[in-house]
């Protein structure tokens, strides 16, 4: 992306953020991009870029602890209802008070807290991979979540996130980048089932070095360009997105959220693009969830991609064709003009 059309902002609680922006056309929406880990506003280029051309608008920031934003490494700067609010203000920085809001990974955590904070702010979601994450208030118990995820599905999907959690887990990280990327980037998605998924197995593997080809989207040139980001910014920023879940801080910032906003406004249109081959977003987790009693009343538009969990570069163009349509759909553009 154009590195002349990323700005820079100090929010109100003294952070500064970096974002890619493109204004709007004509009467084109305004689209923000959220990404997850371990990434930054680049992984959304093939969107961003499409959307552009097609005269829409762009907002795509680097999220808090990657890029171009800062990096801090106290996990309680990262709860959703503070980094919700420095999202807005990217908003109200471009003057655009009403944005379509997509996200995958950690970014559809993000998405859905905008929908349950600032509601009137939105006029549709969209979530990729992860589905909408329903707030999870009180004394949430992490290891009652892996054994839920085990009974399920026959395995842990979360077990990594206790490693990532550990104090020694950036450095260990950054020791074994390579075979990091092994893993996150696996050349079979039912690598993510063995190698990272069950408690314990991705430290395992990455202090033996564990080495794998890259996947046919992922190129030696994409492997350089994330080497040289992470190597330089570090990975103490981003596992602060899992330290709050397993120590249990997000669960009490969940708290925070009004009774009467606890999932997107019913008038709002959902998208969700499944990926058929990520084991730990399965896509079962997310029909389950948009398929439960608070959702009955939305509109729900589901696209399941042949693809593991970063379907955003494997299957762009699909991706781009689906979400034009349905951003052009009657249902997204009547709740535009509200």
């Amino acid at each position: 992306m154009d590195p002349s059309l990323y700005k820079t902002i100090t929010t109100s609680r003294g952070l500064h953020y970096s974002y890619y922006s493109s204004p709007a056309q004509q009467s084109k929406l305004t689209l923000l991009f959220c990404h997850g880990f371990p990434s930054t506003s680049n992984d959304w280029r093939k969107q961003a870029l499409y959307f552009q051309d097609k005269g829409y608008g762009v907002i795509v920031p680097d999220m808090l602890g990657y890029g171009g934003t800062d990096k801090p490494t106290d996990p309680a700067l990262y709860v959703s209802s503070v980094m919700s609010k420095d999202l807005v203000e990217i908003l109200d920085a471009e003057n655009v008070p009403r944005v379509v809001a997509i996200g995958h990974d950690w970014g559809s955590k993000a998405v859905s807290r905008l929908a349950n904070y600032y509601p009137d702010r939105f006029i549709a979601y969209a979530f990729f991979a992860v589905a909408f994450m329903p707030p999870r208030p009180g004394k949430a118990d992490f290891n009652e979540l892996l054994k839920t995820s085990k009974e399920r599905f026959g395995y842990e999907l979360y077990g990594y996130q206790l490693f990532f959690s550990e104090d020694d887990a950036p450095i260990i990280i950054q020791d074994h980048i390579d075979s990091f990327i092994s893993i996150l980037w696996p050349y079979v998605p039912d690598i993510w089932r063995t190698h990272l998924a069950p408690t314990g197995v991705m430290k395992a593997y990455l202090l033996e070095d564990f080495k794998a080809p890259l996947p046919s989207y992922t190129t030696e040139e994409d492997k350089k360009r994330f080497k040289e980001t992470f190597l330089k910014n570090g990975f103490e920023g981003p596992v602060c997105w899992y330290k709050i879940v397993t120590n249990g801080m997000q669960s009490e910032d969940d708290e925070n959220i009004p009774s009467t906003q606890l999932v997107p406004p019913s008038s709002s249109p959902i998208f969700f693009g499944a990926a058929k081959y990520d084991y730990i977003a399965v896509p079962a987790s997310g029909y389950r969830i948009f398929g439960g009693e608070a959702f009955k009343d939305h509109k729900i538009t589901t696209h399941e991609y042949d693809a593991d969990h970063w379907l955003l570069l494997s299957k762009a163009d699909e991706i781009n064709h689906d979400l034009e349509e349905w951003l052009e759909s009657s249902e997204v553009v009547q709740k535009a003009r509200l």
